[in-house]
């Protein structure tokens, strides 16, 4: 008798693996041949892995975070350390075989979808090897250049902003401090995105640059201004390109039966564009709601998450539409400080006589108020 499954699960990313840890008649087809590839590193906040429901591993949780520091274009450093650590630095590729280990679904790799199809109340889903299944339900967590997407959400064409991104693992001459990220934010050397240091230990790193333009260029310019400077000389060991996208509105995220997940559907934190954290949400969501049998309602509830929230995408739009002279300003208010010290009286009073954050001071207090009330569901 033909098996036909309940979900067909596309992508083996963080998204399909935790749904395939609710679904049992499921299958999950990737075309990638091993979990777990390209090697990134990711912050994840301690919140976001309560909302999770997980507890941090010592393979992937690299080291314990307790200080995000912001580095404004003139060196100045924003941001304190806390006396309990915040979140992790977490290494994908550890974290995708964790997640497998979990995983109910049944999981076949090397297979690239070419043909999705309703036919008489099932999807087909066709791989390059000839094969075909059957499902009621399809998830779509195949990534920024999503078949699922493509194929089934015309609607969605132009819905979506791509950010590129290059990511190299490095090893220092000088001790790395595992308890700091830093993120380098340039608006006019990157264009929508910054630059970045995850510490893996006290000698390794992954450091990158994201945005538009020559991002090797940018990343090499990076290696020997930044990181030559605060880690003298430096071996690198691989190196990583990345795509993440955010959706514009009116974005599709489910109809037919089928639902896109994580950065198929454009989920991501749309101020410091990592997904991880998105993408596991949106596929326990995506698993929840055909367990209980309201997959109609997972548009909605995609929808009403704080990382979907148009507040959140005008909250991205002002802090990459601030001049450096505002970056600056900033860094010299709230150098050694979290961003929380803007709200004080006497930051009001300094901001006041500072004519750059002056004439930015209703979107620096927009941005702030964003930034806190959603910070658990961003990184």
């Amino acid at each position: 008798m033909e098996k036909i499954y309940q979900t067909i699960i596309i992508g083996a990313g963080p998204a399909g693996l935790i749904a395939g840890q609710y679904l049992e008649d499921a299958l999950i087809l990737d075309k990638k041949q091993e979990i777990g590839k390209p090697i990134q590193c990711v912050g994840m906040s301690k919140g976001s892995l309560v909302i999770q429901g997980m507890k941090p591993h010592s393979s992937w949780a690299r080291s314990k975070i307790y200080k995000v520091e912001r580095i404004m274009p003139n060196g100045k450093r924003i941001g304190r350390m806390h006396k309990e650590y915040i979140g992790y630095v977490v290494e994908k590729a550890p974290l995708e075989r964790f997640l497998v280990r979990k995983t109910k679904a049944e999981i076949k790799l090397n297979r690239r979808v070419i043909v999705l199809k309703l036919k008489n109340g099932f999807w087909e889903v066709k791989t390059s090897k000839g094969e075909l299944f059957k499902s009621k339900y399809i998830i779509g967590a195949d990534g920024f250049n999503s078949v699922v997407r493509r194929e089934i959400f015309g609607e969605n064409k132009n819905k979506l902003r791509f950010v590129s991104g290059l990511e190299a693992s490095i090893t220092t001459k000088e001790k790395v401090n595992p308890e700091i990220i830093r993120i380098y934010l340039d608006n006019e050397r990157y264009v929508g995105g910054y630059g970045w240091v995850f510490p893996k230990s006290i000698h390794t790193a992954n450091i990158g640059v994201g945005g538009e333009g020559n991002l090797q260029k940018k990343l090499d310019i990076f290696l020997e201004r930044e990181i030559k400077r605060d880690y003298g000389n430096y071996q690198i060991s691989a190196t990583t390109k990345g795509v993440t996208c955010t959706q514009k509105p009116g974005f599709k995220f489910s109809k037919l039966g089928v639902m896109l997940v994580g950065d198929a559907a454009g989920l991501n934190d749309p101020i410091f564009k990592a997904g991880t954290n998105q993408a596991m949400i949106s596929g326990k969501i995506a698993a929840r709601c055909i367990l209980e049998n309201e997959v109609p309602f997972y548009e909605g509830r995609i929808k009403s998450m704080p990382f979907s929230n148009p507040k959140i995408l005008k909250g991205s739009k002002i802090l990459y539409s601030l001049d450096n002279q505002t970056l600056n300003e900033l860094g010299e208010l709230l150098e050694g400080r979290g961003f929380s010290y803007i709200k004080t009286l006497p930051a009001f009073t300094k901001i006041l006589h500072r004519a750059s954050l002056r004439k930015d001071i209703f979107k620096l207090f927009k941005f702030l108020s964003v930034w806190k009330h959603n910070q658990d569901y961003l990184w």
